[in-house]
């Protein structure tokens, strides 16, 4: 069916919002605000210049479909609300200079209380990511949460005035609770020194899956963590860490398991575990030569992976955690653990840190340089693209 102009979007001008009512696959929109308030299947080019107005706007709970969109906007790119049940595949969406002083970019996508969401093989460039606040699905295979085969550059918290927010991440849930069959896949994020500023690539705040059914990160590849500028002295983020100050075992991160993922490049630590229980980072890859590409030496290291109880729960909270079998290589001039100028393990705080393999000194902008060509290598081998079936107009790292 035709695009329709809905009549409320008065408030909204000088930009252009669309309602649409049940468009087919493939059907090409006008550029401009897309307001959903239909199910169905949407593609086309959809930009804002205005931090408050998203490109697209989801406002119902039936299935929607955003397929080849090409997203720019100067605030969150799509925004969906409570209940929605969601597929982003295929878009390239581009972060815009925020249209107001002391603001960052906007997500990619900010959703509450979906009960499905999908997405994949899209391309994401100086957005502030990815953030799912709540869940109302039932965990089953058709309303979960898949985040898979995306490609990623540059998350960006910079305001266009100077500084920058401390808190963007490739991906945050807080308080997605109790879900099963949560699966983060094949994803690669590269954030290059200088041009972006980002907080912890990866954040799991108060959020869990199930026993039987931990949530699943894993063959994911994460390049770049650092403050801004990037050899500043101070940064309190990471590649990836457990977060979350529940005041119970079912209120706190729990129930993930991270598994052969690689780590490079990461200013303060590559996998922490701050909050939760039964969390296990297993068979990654953690290497960081605390040096920029051009040799510089980064100010902000400290330790590639640890545990500890950051908001002091007590052990019914904060328990049977474990980080093993991994390869480590953290380069920091300041340590000897567990060869000179290296802090692989915490010091004091990576108990139970057992059975991993300590990559032999040096770690140099070489050995870095090595965990790309692996991880090409792995795509290669499975046969994998991350990104849009569409790249022709990707940058390539």
């Amino acid at each position: 069916m035709a695009p329709a102009i809905s009549h409320s979007a008065a408030a909204l001008l000088p930009y252009l919002c669309l309602l649409l009512t049940g468009s087919q696959s493939g059907n090409t929109l006008e550029p401009g605000v897309l307001v959903i308030r239909r199910g169905g299947t949407y593609s086309g080019t959809f930009s804002s210049l205005n931090s408050s107005v998203p490109c697209v706007r989801i406002k119902t709970t039936e299935p929607v479909v955003l397929n080849n969109c090409v997203l720019k906007g100067a605030g969150d790119l799509i925004v969906a609300e409570s209940g929605a049940d969601l597929v982003v595949r295929n878009c390239r969406a581009y972060g815009l200079v925020p249209s107001e002083d002391n603001r960052a970019r906007g997500r990619f996508l900010s959703i509450v209380d979906a009960r499905r969401l999908l997405i994949e093989r899209n391309y994401l460039d100086h957005t502030t990511g990815i953030v799912v606040y709540r869940w109302s699905g039932d965990g089953s295979a058709r309303q979960t949460l898949t985040v898979r085969h995306n490609q990623v550059r540059n998350i960006d918290g910079r305001h266009r005035n100077g500084g920058a927010d401390a808190t963007p991440s490739f991906l945050g849930l807080n308080q997605v609770r109790g879900v099963a069959n949560i699966d983060i896949s094949y994803n690669e994020v590269v954030n290059e020194p200088n041009q972006c500023s980002t907080g912890d690539v990866v954040n799991f705040y108060n959020s869990s899956g199930t026993a039987q059914s931990p949530m699943r990160f894993h063959n994911n590849y994460v390049q770049g963590a650092y403050p801004y500028p990037a050899n500043g002295p101070r940064y309190t983020g990471s590649g990836m860490t457990t977060d979350g100050d529940g005041e119970s075992a079912l209120t706190t991160t729990a129930y993930l398991d991270a598994y052969q993922n690689q780590f490079v490049s990461t200013c303060n630590a590559a996998m922490n575990i701050a909050a939760g229980h039964h969390i296990r980072y297993h068979h990654n890859r953690m290497v960081t030569s605390a040096l920029l590409p051009d040799g510089t030496p980064l100010k902000a290291v400290y330790a590639a992976t640890s545990i500890f109880n950051f908001y002091k729960k007590p052990s019914t909270v904060f328990f049977a955690n474990r980080i093993d079998h991994n390869v480590i290589g953290y380069r920091n001039p300041g340590y000897q653990l567990p060869l000179p100028e290296r802090h692989d393990l915490s010091f004091e705080n990576c108990t139970p840190c057992e059975e991993n393999t300590h990559l032999p000194n040096p770690i140099t902008l070489d050995t870095e340089r090595a965990e790309w060509v692996m991880w090409q290598r792995k795509l290669q081998r499975k046969a994998l693209q991350v990104g849009p079936d569409t790249t022709h107009d990707i940058v390539r790292y």
